[in-house]
């Protein structure tokens, strides 16, 4: 395990972000009631409990400001299993006109490709991205004149999966997938969208939703894979992006989706859905006058994969 860098701690308390030191008592409010938070574990461990119930270990070993309202979170456990994971906690109230979604142009005009591939440094740098996620899944589109597809390769045709709108402007229809989206007057949503509300300045969508009002939905499960997933707290006022690497033995194996639901509530999230996940689970931080940078270890051993589109905080 990594020791710890960092003296200040923080945790997502109720409706703000506040900082805390092992061994400390903080209070929180949450509807209305004073809870009293004990932190009585060594080096800022955090006791969790895995599907089975048994206790895990959270050691999380490094923390700090992306920018105004934006905090990165490194955090890693050992039991039950090696895990690493990311995070990006981002207060709407001080970050949300920055919020955006970038993807490369759109190739064909109204042919069936909606984008290309494009490594996660090169859309960061196009967003201008203080920090950013992966997000919608996709399918290669065959080239018309081969009839083959180019394989995960910068460059390569894609059809975006599920809902995607950047700057206003759609770039692929709501396909019955849990979207997450910003109307024009700033405020969050995450919900199945079948027809496309009016207004809209940006949307991603992932797979299914992982908890629904405070409910976790997935059921156990041994299937555990990189994840990439994006929640919001009950008063919408924080958004948290978190990515989670896996397939890799001995460092990080990845979570089920039911763990990575009962994650998104230990981070506060009242509402989350799980994103694309496996090779493409990346997440990028880019500060200023420095090239962007992966945070997290992807899974493919050729490198980061080349993804359509990324949602992130611009600089």
């Amino acid at each position: 395990m990594m020791k710890t860098k960092t003296t200040e701690r923080w945790a997502l308390t109720g409706v703000r972000i506040a900082p805390f030191t092992q061994k400390r008592n903080i209070r929180r409010t949450i509807g209305g009631t004073a809870l009293v938070l004990i932190m009585a574990l060594a080096a800022g461990c955090l006791a969790v409990r895995d599907e089975a119930g048994r206790k895990t270990a959270a050691t999380e070993t490094m923390s700090k400001s992306v920018r105004p309202g934006v905090l990165y979170q490194y955090i890693e456990r050992d039991t039950p299993r090696p895990t690493r994971i990311h995070v990006l906690r981002i207060d709407l109230t001080h970050a949300e006109r920055s919020l955006a979604v970038t993807a490369a142009p759109d190739p064909d005009g109204d042919g069936p490709v909606e984008t290309v591939l494009s490594s996660p440094h090169t859309l960061a740098r196009q967003g201008n991205f203080a920090a950013a996620v992966n997000t919608n899944p996709w399918a290669m589109v065959p080239d018309p004149k081969t009839g083959k597809t180019s394989g995960y390769i910068a460059g390569g045709a894609c059809d975006i999966s599920g809902w995607a709108v950047m700057d206003g402007r759609q770039l692929s229809p709501p396909q019955h997938y849990c979207s997450f989206w910003m109307d024009g007057e700033g405020a969050p949503h995450l919900e199945d969208v079948k027809t496309p509300p009016d207004g809209v300045r940006l949307a991603v969508t992932g797979f299914g939703r992982l908890l629904r009002a405070g409910s976790v939905l997935p059921g156990a499960s041994d299937v555990r894979h990189p994840r990439t997933t994006l929640g919001l707290s009950q008063d919408k006022r924080w958004l948290v992006l978190a990515v989670v690497d896996g397939r890799q033995p001995g460092y990080s194996e990845g979570m089920s989706e039911r763990e990575l639901a009962e994650l998104m509530v230990e981070l506060g999230c009242h509402d989350a859905t799980n994103l694309d996940g496996g090779g493409s689970s990346v997440m990028v931080l880019c500060e200023k006058g420095k090239p962007p940078h992966i945070v997290n270890r992807p899974s493919d051993k050729e490198g980061p994969r080349p993804i359509p589109l990324m949602l992130g905080v611009r600089q």
